[in-house]
């Protein structure tokens, strides 16, 4: 017998979650949040605080994100923070280091000056990213469902995609190809691709790859104080709309007893919990594992098929003195070791921890087929990365005063006296501590999309990195907004009651 019932269940606190909860609590539901077993944003090690991957915030320009984080009174708390952290952008290359920035005469006089041979390419083709993002800015400024389900809901979508330059599957003109293959202009934003987004290059769309060499173009950048701030800035706006957050407690079974209601058992305090609606924020494998049998997934497998992991992101954190680290160096850069070929390359992100020192942190991907060998790329994860920082700052190990690789195993170590550090959370290290990127068989809604966010069973909702990994933060507002609309309306068609101007009322 459930000892308590919330309109809505939220499983997961990543970003996409969160936001959803955040806008079905300003609604006036009765929201509760469940950790789920999600790691922490952040650890401490030796009283620095270390993001394993931090947050890029593309595409803030996007209708959709501004219209949420304005719905959510978050606009300038973030506006601001990102003004503290700058928005230009560096690839750095064996033969070359082009910033990329937010104005377009300096883009293309930075090209020129690093690239003077294709600054006319260069001009054609930023024009024409400028022209696609003003055209996709009117789609997503729609408030369409993504991806679209219903009749009702296709018929709206493929009115409004009518004058676009792309197909349903995303195919068109696509970005950087009037360059060489293996140019290493386009070397860089291919590389940059899977570091904004939850696809590898060869995954993407060109609708999808234009929209995020547009945002790229647009200004990137992180948060100052990263996604530990913003999470907790989303907790905070849950609580104050009438929610409930535990990030500790987590579902182990989600049952059905009746067809409009859910009954949730919690693991820490033995509680069970009814809820009219379940947003599953985490990867859908473990969504099957909370449900009775997996048959009832076997129909939603059939017709988009199962996403399959096929890289990994292992991150490489150094602690170096301020002076050692150059001043031409951008908070973000991506560090790409051939110029030839984006693979091996470094996302490289910088933030000052005092006065006197600056953590850099370096994110590769490493090839799921290599994870488990005995020659993995895990295991030299470490000394890859600073072999290829020791390429762009001069004098490393002269400056190094700390460094850690969270995922292969090996403990945090100072290299002045070669002594070992003490983690904050020691258990959250390892191989299964890095973040997957998954392989979908198919996509829809211009390519952005890969799995709908209606599960097969009734009422419940998939709201994770998997719903629209084609546009990475943008993708994330999307999937957000799309199940909060979802599940506000279906709310409000079986509680018109309760919820017009009888229960205003105060009957």
């Amino acid at each position: 017998m459930p000892t308590s019932h919330y309109d809505v269940v939220v499983l997961g606190t990543d970003l996409e979650p969160l936001l959803c909860a955040s806008l079905l609590a300003r609604e006036g539901l009765r929201v509760l949040v469940l950790g789920q077993g999600v790691p922490e944003p952040s650890y401490a090690l030796d009283d620095v605080e270390v993001e394993p991957f931090g947050l890029p915030i593309t595409g803030m320009q996007s209708p959709i994100i501004r219209s949420t984080l304005e719905a959510l009174a978050l606009k300038q708390d973030v506006r601001q923070r990102m003004a503290e952290r700058g928005r230009a952008f560096q690839l750095l290359l064996p033969e070359h280091r082009i910033n990329v920035y937010p104005e377009t005469d300096a883009w293309l006089d930075e090209v020129g000056r690093e690239l003077p041979g294709v600054r006319r390419q260069a001009a054609d083709i930023t024009r024409t990213l400028g022209e696609i993002r003003t055209e996709l800015d009117m789609v997503v400024g729609r408030g369409l469902i993504w991806p679209p389900e219903t009749f009702v809901e296709r018929q709206q979508f493929s009115l409004t995609t009518s004058t676009q330059r792309y197909d349903r599957q995303g195919h068109g003109w696509t970005s950087w190809k009037q360059l060489a293959a293996r140019h290493p202009l386009r070397t860089g934003f291919e590389a940059v691709l899977p570091h904004l987004s939850g696809l590898l290059p060869h995954q993407h769309a060109d609708a999808t790859r234009a929209r995020l060499h547009g945002h790229l173009l647009g200004g990137v950048c992180e948060l100052t104080g990263g996604w530990t701030w913003f999470r907790e800035a989303l907790f905070a706006r849950i609580r104050s709309w009438g929610g409930d957050v535990r990030p500790r407690d987590r579902a182990t079974s989600i049952r059905h007893p009746s067809r409009h209601a859910h009954t949730i058992h919690v693991a820490r305090t033995e509680e069970e919990i009814g809820c009219s609606h379940i947003v599953h924020g985490t990867p859908i494998s473990e969504l099957l594992q909370l449900l009775p049998d997996r048959a009832s997934m076997s129909s939603l497998f059939e017709r988009v098929g199962e996403p399959r992991s096929r890289a990994y992101r292992a991150s490489v954190h150094v602690l170096l003195d301020r002076r050692g680290l150059p001043e031409a160096l951008q908070p973000l850069a991506m560090l790409c070791t051939r110029a030839t070929s984006p693979d091996n390359a470094f996302w490289l992100r910088s933030r000052g921890v005092d006065d006197g020192r600056t953590l850099l942190s370096a994110t590769r991907l490493i090839e799921e087929h290599l994870v488990d060998t005995a020659s993995s790329p895990i295991r030299f994860v470490r000394a890859d990365a600073l072999e290829a920082l020791r390429t762009v700052i001069p004098f490393l190990d002269d400056h190094v005063i700390w460094v850690d690789s969270p995922h292969d195993g090996l403990p945090p170590q100072r290299l002045r006296g070669d002594t070992e550090l003490v983690c904050s959370d020691p258990w959250m290290r390892g191989p299964y501590t890095m973040k997957a990127i998954y392989e979908y068989p198919t996509r829809r809604a211009l390519g952005v999309c890969a799995l709908p966010t209606r599960a097969p069973v009734r009422g419940v909702f998939l709201c994770n990195d998997q719903v629209a990994p084609g546009l990475g933060f943008e993708g994330s507002f999307l999937a957000a907004t799309s199940v909060a609309k979802i599940v506000s309306s279906q709310y409000r068609k079986r509680a018109w009651v309760r919820r017009g101007p009888w229960g205003r009322r105060g009957v």
